[in-house]
């Protein structure tokens, strides 16, 4: 599969699809998830693809469009001159994502276990919101590291880990995660990891994991 096939199943996920080439729609509701103004991708292969909301006026997006082969990712900052003179207030995330390599279909940890969210312990760890099953690992009577998929769909699911700061530098974030990945494997969906471009814990992590980098992307997004 190419970095593209990743972007466009992970667009999916928040509930998002590409129409007519370049064009963002909502085709799902997710939680904390909407259309962005623009999402600007770098792939692994090199090639920046640019995706549009659909609801953008057709002389803004002819504007913005007539910008972007000059841009320099992530350097975004024509984009952004251009939107603010049309009065809108933005945010602006930067986040990368891997993919996992196939040899995490044979990861065994043998002290990650599956807790459904409802167990006392997971919902003490605040892990209890997410996906119906967490994996985690549990020290001293309590859940000291978890991984569990942010959101999920039949494709594919995306990873979300945390470690109690009274245990984290002992590689438990890399065995919980080696596990969800692993199970995600087996059920036929494909594990993502994300995170900030600014989160240097979970780069390192991805680092660990020996994750394989397929996009980064910008996302300008609309405030109130």
């Amino acid at each position: 599969m190419n970095p593209l096939d990743y972007l466009h199943i992970q667009l999916r996920l928040e509930g998002k699809e590409v129409i007519n080439g370049n064009l963002l729609r909502q085709v799902e509701i997710v939680p904390d998830e909407e259309v962005p103004l623009m999402a600007i991708a770098s792939l692994s292969t090199n090639e920046l693809v640019v995706y549009y909301d659909e609801t953008l006026s057709q002389e803004l997006h002819d504007e913005l469009e007539r910008h972007i082969p000059t841009l320099g990712f992530p350097n975004i900052d024509p984009i952004i001159a251009i939107l603010k003179s049309n009065n809108f207030r933005l945010e602006v995330g930067h986040y990368k994502t891997y993919v996992f390599p196939e040899h995490y279909k044979d990861s065994e940890v043998d002290e990650v276990k599956l807790y459904p969210k409802t167990d006392p312990k997971i919902q003490a760890f605040d892990f209890g919101g997410f996906t119906e099953q967490v994996h985690a690992i549990e020290r001293d009577g309590k859940i000291v590291s978890a991984c569990v998929s942010a959101k999920e769909n039949h494709r594919c699911g995306e990873a979300w880990v945390t470690t109690d700061e009274n245990y984290r530098h002992q590689g438990l974030a890399q065995k919980v995660v080696s596990i969800w990945a692993r199970d995600l494997m087996l059920a036929g969906k494909i594990p993502l990891y994300s995170h900030k471009i600014t989160n240097i814990g979970s780069a390192k992590l991805a680092k660990r994991l020996g994750l394989e980098s397929v996009f980064e992307e910008i996302v300008v997004s609309h405030t109130s």
